[in-house]
């Protein structure tokens, strides 16, 4: 048996957007989408190279109260991810300079 509620089903639309540290007017601005990938890739960096740096003293220490957060091959992974998040970052920055440069070379 259904209710009269249950006869009624509308499709329910999500009306989820991704996380954005940008007010609303500045979703399309590229310089400021620049500088939320710039924060949101600096702070992965930092995290991963404090996570890096806090098991390679664990390790040195040898410390068997005080085991290492990451094995050597996490540890391996995330200085690769590191590496490659600052490589995404000065691409993209590599990219802005060339616009920056080709817009100030017109209006010579």
């Amino acid at each position: 048996m259904t209710t009269s509620i249950e006869s009624q089903r509308i499709p329910v639309k999500a009306n989820h957007q991704s996380f954005s540290c940008l007010a609303e007017e500045l979703h399309m601005n590229r310089s400021a989408q620049f500088m939320a990938l710039t924060l949101d890739l600096s702070q992965g960096i930092k995290t991963c190279l404090s996570l890096i740096h806090a098991s390679n003293l664990a390790r040195e220490h040898g410390d068997e109260e005080s085991p290492p957060t990451l094995n050597v091959s996490d540890t391996e992974c995330l200085t690769r991810m590191a590496m490659a998040a600052a490589g995404v970052l000065s691409e993209r920055a590599e990219s802005y300079i060339d616009v920056f440069n080709d817009m100030r070379v017109g209006r010579e």
